[in-house]
């Protein structure tokens, strides 16, 4: 906002000085909240869950909160799939009756906000963890549009976060991969 408001031809002084006090007292709430979610993540019930999350590399403070409350620990899925269906990131084929129309789509239905969370820690996967990113880039390579191949990324990043929660065991980038 402030950026926009320097476009201005005419530059008013008192009304600048006035947006940098409230973007500075927003930027120490935002503070606030970010010390207060990691001291529920650290000291709360779910504290040994909210560190293996953040073990996989993508998963932040805020996404490991919206996947520990959003799916109540991962006690309301009863399987990876279910987890992806209950977030929303399970693709659903529109029809009725007889009729189908079109393919099956990403809807609107599930955990909107957690799925959210989950597509923009996807963003990070997708460039630093090997196996988020060599299955971002394999879905890119047979010719799914990014926003396609993010979806099913971060339904990848979904289904390593219900296992590392649900076998209780850290994360390890090298599992399953040849070589290593």
């Amino acid at each position: 906002m402030r950026h926009a408001l320097e476009q201005w031809p005419v530059v008013i002084t008192s009304v600048r000085d006035h947006l940098d006090k409230v973007i500075a007292e927003l930027d120490t709430r935002l503070a606030a909240l970010d010390s207060e979610i990691a001291q529920v993540l650290t000291d709360g019930a779910w504290a040994d869950e909210a560190t293996l999350l953040r073990g996989i590399t993508g998963i932040g403070m805020v996404t490991t909160a919206w996947l520990l409350v959003g799916t109540l620990n991962f006690q309301a899925c009863a399987s990876a799939e279910k987890a992806a269906a209950y977030v929303g990131l399970v693709p659903l084929a529109r029809e009725s009756g007889s009729s189908v129309r079109g393919r099956a789509q990403i809807g609107h239905g599930g955990h909107s906000r957690l799925r959210t969370a989950l597509y923009l820690a996807t963003l990070t996967a997708a460039r630093f963890k090997a196996r988020i990113k060599a299955h971002y880039e394999r879905l890119r390579a047979a010719g799914k549009p990014p926003a396609v191949a993010r979806c099913a990324a971060a339904r990848k990043l979904l289904q390593l976060a219900y296992a590392v929660v649900t076998k209780r065991q850290p994360f390890d980038p090298y599992y399953g991969l040849t070589g290593a």
